[in-house]
């Protein structure tokens, strides 16, 4: 069996986190509040290790650079309302406005991800690298989950 590249790692995490946006818009009360946990404890990870490893890389490149940018500044806007939402409740009246941009925010990342970074990117990287990367990128993020894991429960006691 061959060895999942980088790019077949973060495709299926993007569509984990779509699936759980989809049950946040017809979420209501604690239940919405919860599938915002379960999302930012995808998207947080996700983000930080991909920074971290797959942007990295690809930073300093002539053809992903300025896309990579872009990129990095999209990730910020996203930490900031997720901040928001953090601040508010559920029962908020804007709380319902600002999940729905944060989903409208992450897909328009995800669709430049996946339709324009992805092939500039396997332009650059080759296959054996794209390999490397997605180890180094689940090992980064199973240590950033750990990391939040640890932060809730020490938060609860």
């Amino acid at each position: 069996m061959n060895k999942p590249q980088i790019y077949e790692i973060l495709k299926l995490e993007h569509d984990e986190v779509g699936e759980l946006f989809h049950q946040l818009e017809e979420a209501k009360g604690s239940e919405a509040g919860e599938l915002l946990n379960q999302i930012r404890l995808k998207l947080v990870p996700h983000s930080r290790a991909e920074e971290a490893v797959f942007y990295s890389r690809l930073l300093e490149e002539k053809t992903t650079g300025d896309k990579i940018r872009e990129s990095l500044e999209e990730h910020r806007q996203v930490d900031l309302l997720l901040e928001e939402l953090d601040a508010a409740t559920t029962r908020d009246a804007d709380w319902a406005a600002k999940a729905r941009v944060l989903a409208d925010m992450v897909g328009h990342h995800v669709d430049e991800e996946e339709g324009e970074l992805f092939p500039l990117a396997q332009q650059v990287l080759g296959a054996k690298e794209a390999q490397q990367l997605a180890r180094q990128y689940e090992a980064e993020r199973d240590q950033i989950v750990q990391s939040m894991l640890g932060e809730e429960r020490g938060a609860a006691e």
